[in-house]
C-alpha cells in the first residue's frame, strides 16, 4: 500500500466548507447543476424511466422524496436511483474526461434526495456536498485511469458510488471515521459493465444505481455499519488493484483541497458518447468550411486512439438507441447526413433509417498508434479525412471537443441546452424560474425551494 487514499478522501469530505471554495468552483458547479437538471428533465420523457418507476412502485410505497417532473414520491434511496437514471438516460450529462465519469448523475440526485430528508438543507450545503462528490469521484477515477475502462468497467457505475457517498456523507455531516466507512461501503457496491453499451437499457441505470448505493453507504455508515477502511488502495481486493492495471497515486491526491477537478468537468453538445464528440466537431467543421454535400462524400476516414477505437469503434447494428449513441460509425454517419447528433438524431426510427444504414459503410475507423501514445489526456483525439467524389480530400484534427474545458461551451451555451431539454416538459416561465433559482442557490436558506420547481 503506497498511500492511504481512502483516509485522505474521507478527511477532505468531512472537513470541506463552502467558505473554502473558490468563486470559480462555485460558478462552475452551478453550471454543472443546471446542465444535470436539464438532462434529468428530458430523461423523464423516456420509456426506460417509466419502466423503472413502475417496477420500483411494486416494492416501494414510501413518500419521502419526489421524482423530477412526475412528482411521485419514493424512498430517498429509490429517488436517487430514479432521478440518477433519468440524468444519464440519453448520453447528455456532464463529463470529467480524465476519470471518464459523468459526475452530475451520481451527485445531484443524491443531494436532491437528502434535501427532502428531515431537516432543511441550505443552498450552500447543497453546493458544498455536490462539490465533495464531484471531487472525490474525479480523483478515484484518475487513480484507476483509462485501464479501468479498457478492462470493461463502466466508470460512472463503479466510480460513481464513491462520488455519491461523498455527496451524501457531506450532507449528513459524517465524521472523518464515518466517511472512511461510507467510502468502504460504497466501493463494495461498485458495479457497471461496458457490455451494457451495445443493446440494453441497463447502461442508463448504472448512474442511478451508483447514486442509490452511495447514498445507502452514507446512511449505514452514520449508524456504525463498517466498510473496508482502505477500499481504494488495498493491495489485495481493493478498488484500484482489482479494477485497473495502471494506478496513478499522484493524480489521485495532488492538490486535494487546494485545487479542484470540478473546473475540469465539461458539457456535451451531442447526445452520444463523449468519445464520439471530437469526430462530430471535425465533420461539422470540414462540411461547413468546404461546403461539402452529403451526397458527394465517398469516404470518411477516422483515426483515433486505441481506447476510443475499442470503446466506440465496433461494427454498428441497429439494436437500440443505446447502441447507436455509443457507436462512432452511426454517430459519424448521422452527423455527416444531418449536420448534428442531438436528440432528434437518436430515435427508434432514425437508428434504423435505410439512408443512414447505407451511408455507414463509407465510414472507416482505425487506431493510430501515434495518437494512442499521446496518453489519456488525448484519448479522444481524432484525425478525420473526408474524401469527396471530385477527388478532393479534406482533413481535420481535433484533440478537445466542444464542451471540454480546453474548448468550453459558454454558460449561455449550457443555458440554451437546458432550455431545449427542459422545454420538452415545462413552459418557458417555469424554465426561467429554475435557471434563476440555480443562479442564486447559495443565497437560499432551503434548497428545497429549487427542487420544488422540478416536479
Amino acid at each position: 500500500m503506497e498511500r492511504p487514499l481512502t483516509a485522505e478522501f474521507a478527511k477532505f469530505v468531512a472537513s470541506l466548507s463552502f467558505t473554502s471554495l473558490p468563486a470559480e468552483v462555485i460558478r462552475h458547479i452551478k453550471t454543472c447543476i443546471l446542465d444535470t437538471l436539464g438532462c434529468g428533465l428530458f430523461g423523464s420523457t423516456l420509456p426506460w424511466n417509466r419502466i423503472l418507476m413502475e417496477g420500483l412502485r411494486e416494492i416501494d410505497d414510501c413518500s419521502q422524496a419526489p421524482i423530477w417532473v412526475a412528482g411521485a414520491r419514493y424512498s430517498i434511496t429509490h429517488s436517487a436511483l430514479i432521478n440518477g437514471t433519468m440524468v444519464h438516460s440519453f448520453e447528455l450529462d456532464d463529463l470529467h474526461s480524465r476519470s471518464i465519469l459523468h459526475p452530475g448523475s451520481v451527485t445531484v440526485p443524491v443531494a436532491a434526495a437528502l434535501a427532502h430528508h428531515p431537516g432543511a438543507v441550505s443552498g450552500k450545503q447543497f453546493l458544498e456536498a455536490v462539490v465533495a462528490g464531484y471531487e472525490t469521484g474525479a480523483r478515484v477515477g484518475m487513480f484507476v485511469g483509462t485501464s479501468h475502462l479498457l478492462k470493461g468497467f463502466h466508470p460512472t457505475g463503479t466510480i460513481g458510488t464513491f462520488a455519491a457517498a461523498a455527496t451524501a456523507g457531506r450532507l449528513l455531516s459524517l465524521t472523518e471515521d464515518q466517511m472512511i466507512h461510507a467510502l468502504g461501503l460504497a466501493g463494495a457496491q461498485s458495479a457497471g459493465l461496458m457490455a451494457a453499451q451495445y443493446a440494453s437499457m441497463v447502461k442508463r441505470m448504472h448512474a442511478g444505481k451508483a447514486a442509490e448505493s452511495g447514498l445507502l453507504a452514507a446512511l449505514l455508515a452514520r449508524r456504525g455499519f463498517t466498510g473496508a477502511s482502505d477500499v481504494v488502495e488495498a493491495p489485495y481486493g481493493g478498488f484500484g488493484t482489482t479494477m485497473s492495471d495502471e494506478l496513478d497515486y499522484a493524480s489521485a491526491s495532488r492538490g486535494l483541497g487546494s485545487s479542484y477537478e470540478v473546473i475540469n468537468v465539461g458539457f456535451k453538445p451531442y447526445a452520444c458518447c463523449g468519445s464520439n464528440h471530437t469526430t462530430m466537431d471535425a465533420l461539422k467543421k470540414i462540411i461547413a468550411e468546404n461546403h461539402v454535400r452529403p451526397e458527394s462524400i465517398e469516404k470518411i476516414e477516422i483515426q483515433t486512439s486505441k481506447a476510443t477505437k475499442l470503446h466506440v469503434g465496433w461494427p454498428y447494428a441497429p439494436e437500440s438507441i443505446t447502441s447507436a449513441q455509443m457507436n462512432l460509425y452511426y454517430s459519424a454517419a448521422v452527423c455527416a447526413l444531418e449536420g448534428d447528433a442531438f436528440i432528434d438524431q437518436f430515435t427508434e426510427e432514425k437508428i434504423r433509417d435505410p439512408k443512414i444504414l447505407s451511408f455507414i459503410p463509407k465510414v472507416e475507423i482505425e487506431e493510430d498508434p501515434a495518437l494512442t501514445a499521446e496518453g489519456p489526456t488525448k484519448r479522444h483525439s481524432v484525425r478525420v479525412k473526408v474524401r469527396v467524389k471530385q477527388g478532393k480530400v479534406f482533413e481535420q484534427r481535433v484533440d478537445f471537443p466542444l464542451g471540454n474545458p480546453k474548448n468550453p461551451m459558454t454558460i449561455s451555451d449550457v443555458e440554451a441546452k437546458f432550455r431545449n431539454l427542459a422545454g420538452k416538459v415545462f413552459p418557458a416561465t417555469k424554465i426561467d424560474q429554475i435557471i434563476s433559482a440555480v443562479d442564486r442557490l447559495e443565497t437560499m436558506s432551503n434548497a428545497g425551494d429549487l427542487l420544488r420547481l422540478l416536479s
